[in-house]
């Protein structure tokens, strides 16, 4: 009889810290930041974001159209929250039934109108956040029609951030991508934690690949939170993650302002 063979369970923290430590080994500092979508206004929720990132920084997209005053008053008293542009109203114009996705800053109504749209959400962040708003559009659901980044561009924007790897071939050199690459919401029949295993892989899996050279150690590592969905054992789980990053020699959180090259 062969005797039995026993799947020893890593722990996916040790993962990440092992990680961490080959960025030690290879003498660079593997750099994170922090990006949380749909805010409008305040609440129990944000306030436990924005005391959890008080020493890591936050880029918080804010949907222009439905931004309350209140949020703006909020805001101001934490130097440490930049505000970026999520799309306009963040309502979907894509047609149902195609299998395309929800889409706000697609290519389905024209560019003109999109980006009229963009130029109000623009104004009314701008009015309400003054510096702490810098021009970067984060797109809802992250998706944005690659014919609409040379004219965003055009238009003063520094930047613009999604999900998941960018295609660059596309971007106009003066707009800097810099996605997030996790997300510890699982989305499909409610939104909650994901769990650790899956989490913590999606952060190895990037930070080892910019190790070694693809995309590159120069671009960062993006955490992409909702505040508004976030459960108790995600709540759980971003403690944790500070924590971690904050204590090891071999990565920092950097601020969004850091990221896009802009001032706040």
């Amino acid at each position: 009889m062969l005797p039995s063979v026993v799947k020893q369970c890593v722990d996916p923290w040790s993962q990440l810290e092992q990680e961490l430590d080959e960025w030690v080994s290879s003498k660079c500092m593997a750099t994170l930041w922090w990006r949380d979508d749909d805010a409008v206004k305040p609440g129990q929720k944000l306030d436990r974001l924005i005391e959890l990132t008080s020493d890591a920084g936050l880029l918080l997209a804010v949907i222009p159209f439905r931004a309350a005053k209140s949020l703006a008053r909020l805001l101001n008293g934490f130097p440490h929250v930049q505000i970026a542009q999520h799309g306009y109203a963040h309502e979907n114009h894509a047609p149902r039934g195609q299998g395309s996705g929800a889409w706000e800053l697609g290519m389905h109504r024209g560019e003109t109108v999109v980006l009229n749209d963009l130029a109000k959400g623009r104004e009314r962040l701008e009015e309400l956040f003054g510096s702490a708003f810098i021009p970067v559009v984060v797109p809802p659901w992250n998706r944005i029609a690659p014919e609409l980044l040379i004219p965003i561009a055009a238009r003063g924007y520094k930047g613009v951030s999604a999900f998941g790897p960018a295609n660059l071939s596309v971007t106009p050199s003066e707009l800097i991508i810099a996605n997030a690459q996790c997300d510890p919401i699982r989305w499909k029949n409610g939104a909650m934690f994901a769990g650790e295993s899956k989490t913590i892989s999606q952060l190895v899996a990037h930070l080892e690949s910019r190790r070694c050279g693809q995309p590159g150690p120069d671009e960062h590592t993006g955490f992409l939170t909702h505040h508004i969905d976030l459960d108790g054992a995600g709540w759980e789980f971003c403690s944790r993650l500070l924590t971690v990053i904050n204590e090891h020699p071999g990565a920092r959180w950097i601020s969004p302002t850091s990221v896009f090259g802009v001032s706040a």
